[in-house]
Order: C-alpha cells, then structure tokens, then sequence
C-alpha cells in the first residue's frame, strides 16, 4: 500500500494534509500545507495552515449525511480531489473524512483505574479512558470518538487534564460517540473506490469547531451550529470538551427545494437564485427589489419582486432556528453557554441568517469563518469550515504521533482505518 501525496515535493519543514467533507450538497476537498515547527504543545490548532488546493462538486449520491448511491458518490468524491490536487499539484492519496447524520448517537460511560506510580502520567490517562470504552456496542455500530467530560483524581472532580497529579485512583467519565457501522464502511467504501486511503473518520461537528471556535469559547461554554446541505448539527462545548450533541434532520437543502416548489423552478436554478438574491428576513431588503428567473435552459427569464423568495425562505429559517432553540434551551444547555452561539456551514452565508439566529434563540450569535487560514481566495467562508476542520486534524494526528512515540507515518495510518472497513 502507498501512502503519499507528493508530485512537486513539498519542503521537509511542512507537511501536505487533506480533509474530504462530503456533504448532502456538495463534496469538497481540501489540501492544505502546515509548518512542521508550527504546530507544538498548546498552539491554536490551525496557527500557520496555507491551503494550496482546493476543489467542489455536487453531491449526487449522500442524502441526510448517508451514501445512498455508491457510483455517484465515487463519481462526485473523484471530481472534487482531481480539482484539489490540480489545484494544488499534489496527487492526493490519503484523506480526512467527515461523517454526519441521525445515525449518530452518544453513549455515556465511566472508567476508574488504580494508580501505581502514585504520579499520573499519559498512561495512566490512556488506561482510564481504555476502561471507560468497556462497555457494550452493539455489532452494528462503531466507535468514532471518545471524548473525556471530567477527570476525577481520588474522589476530586472537575479535573481536565490530570496529568502530572498525585493520587492512588484515577476516573473518567466519557461520552463515547458512535455511528451506523453499514454507514461507515458505505462511505469508506466510495472512498476507496475514488483511489483514497481513509486516515480517520471524524465526527464532522468536532472537526468544523477545530476550525472555527477558539479555545476560550469552548472554555466558557458554546453551542456550534453547523447547518449542511442535507442536516443541521449541533455541539454543545464546555470546559473545552463537547458535553452535548444533536443532529437535525433539516439543512440548506430544504430552503432549496421550498423555493423550487413556490416558485415552480428546477432544483438547480433554486439554489443558484437562493445564493444570489436568498435572504432571510423582509426587513433587511427593499420593496422594490427584483430579480431574474426561468433562465436556464435558454428559456426567456421575466423579473419578479425579491419578495417573494424572502417570503419563502424567512418561515424556513424561523422554523429551522425555533428547532434549534428547543434542543438548546430544552435541555437547559443555554444556561452554560456563556459564549452564545457560533453558526457555520455553507447555508448561514444567506443575508440575514445571523439577526435571526440571535432574534429567535436570545443569545449571542456570531458566524463561524475559519480563522488564521491563508492561501486561496475566499478560504475563511463558513462553508469551508468542516473540510479545514479535517485537514487540520489530520496534522494534529501526525504530530501527536511523533511526538508520542516517532512511529512511522504508514503505521497511524493502519491502526486507525483498520476496524473501520473490512472487504
């Protein structure tokens, strides 16, 4: 098996990493390149990344986050990394990739070891949170992450990095996320099928926070809204871990297809007219405002106020955002989020998606752009802010890696994909 990207060799002080999103709307891939010396101890995870490649196509075979077509997933996964890679003048082998939708789930649970050196160190960490996983899967499911909630050193809690600290008995509570295995290995599959090697699959909500969320908005607490094409994902972030998820059923989808059937316009056409003229609340447009429709196909278009595509969008957006505020508040989580809300996602680039988040959620709302991100044009849009997420992680990974043990780059590489696809 090769592993490897490099057609015009990058320097030896930077490393060449790529994130796949593949989304319900599109499949966007990724190529950025990160100072090796730029990426130590506590440093803000996407300090010094340059992406150099970059390339969309429409998603033809993934509905509500599911391959539902593996030819035309293959097909539209192949496309938009020959883009990256041209782009980038890279051949991109190997690639982060995002996965979302309602079959993920979460699962409590709780680990607790005894501490022989006295002193815990990065071992014994690793042994309460193996402890932690020994709990009933069902055969169908497979583990994603397993994210550590509270660290409790000799009955002391509220403890989130243990390390370094004395004590005899070590606890983790732990939320262990989890996904349909068919789902999975369906999606791994296109991948290889488009000539990829799948480093990690990663929960896509956690990689978009990567990119958009600074360490003290996790710290204080913060709810990231990543709405898709096909659904709507939301994190709940305290004291720098994820407490809280939800997946919605609801994405930029469904005001597409809404504006197509009041409209009566092809699917196409509605999203083009939605990102041109789209706006989410009346107040924000004039009157008298109009645009273009019916051109496609060579067909005589005629004007019709904006109005009436607003008209057709706002209860969408209400709605979307009454939902969200009820898995928020509903739970009681708005009490913890001292940052307020960061929105993110290809769909929230709509005038007027932020004014309503904040009018129908009673928080503070702000867009989520990829921050400290350079090279390509118009690479800080939200839309981009999970495929960065993914390339960044999979630098973290590598340098973690060495740091931890300088084991070889094919060897993390084998150990994380191995469970996840069995041919």
């Amino acid at each position: 098996m090769h592993f490897g990207f490099i057609k015009n060799v990058a320097s030896k002080d930077s490393r060449i990493v790529a994130g796949l999103d593949v989304g319900s709307s599109k499949v966007c891939a990724l190529v950025g390149e990160v100072p090796l010396s730029g990426r130590r101890g506590n440093e803000k995870a996407n300090a010094g990344i340059n992406i150099i490649g970059l390339g969309t196509s429409q998603s033809k075979g993934i509905k509500k986050g599911v391959v539902i077509n593996i030819e035309q997933t293959v097909e539209s996964i192949r496309e938009a990394v020959e883009k990256a890679g041209e782009m980038a003048s890279v051949d991109i082998r190997t690639v982060n990739i995002g996965v979302t939708g309602g079959h993920i789930s979460c699962i409590p649970s709780h680990g607790v070891i005894a501490v022989k050196e006295k002193e815990i160190g990065m071992k014994e960490v690793d042994m309460a949170i193996e402890a932690a996983k020994a709990v009933a899967i069902p055969f169908d499911r497979e583990i994603l992450h397993v994210v550590p909630s509270e660290f409790i050193v000799n009955g002391q809690g509220g403890i989130t990095d243990p390390r370094g600290m004395v004590g005899v008995r070590l606890e983790v509570k732990v939320n262990i996320i989890t996904g349909a295995a068919s789902s999975i290995q369906n999606l791994i599959k296109c991948c290889q099928k488009a000539g990829l090697e799948v480093t990690d699959v990663v929960f896509q909500p956690l990689a978009a926070a990567d990119a958009v969320l600074t360490h003290d908005e996790k710290d204080l607490g913060v709810a990231l809204v990543d709405i898709g094409g096909g659904t709507t994902d939301i994190a709940v972030f305290q004291e720098g871990q994820m407490s809280h998820f939800s997946v919605l059923a609801v994405g930029g989808g469904n005001f597409t297809n809404d504006v197509a059937i009041g409209l009566r316009l092809p699917f196409q056409e509605a999203e083009q007219l939605k990102k041109e003229y789209g706006c989410t609340m009346l107040s924000l447009i004039n009157t008298g405002e109009e645009m273009k429709i019916g051109h496609a196909g060579g067909k005589t278009g005629k004007d019709m106020p904006r109005t009436h595509l607003v008209e057709i969008l706002q209860p969408r957006a209400e709605e979307l955002f009454k939902l969200i505020k009820e898995e928020i508040t509903g739970k009681g989580y708005h009490r913890l989020i001292n940052s307020g809300v960061v929105l993110t996602g290809g769909a929230v680039l709509m005038e007027g998606m932020d004014i309503m988040a904040e009018n129908v959620l009673e928080l503070p709302v702000r867009t989520g752009h990829p921050a400290g991100v350079t090279g390509i044009q118009d690479i800080g849009s939200p839309a981009y802010a999970a495929g960065i997420g993914l390339a960044l992680r999979e630098a973290d990974a590598f340098a973690e890696e060495e740091r931890a043990n300088g084991e070889s780059l094919i060897h993390g590489i084998k150990s994380k994909v191995s469970g996840w696809f069995r041919s």
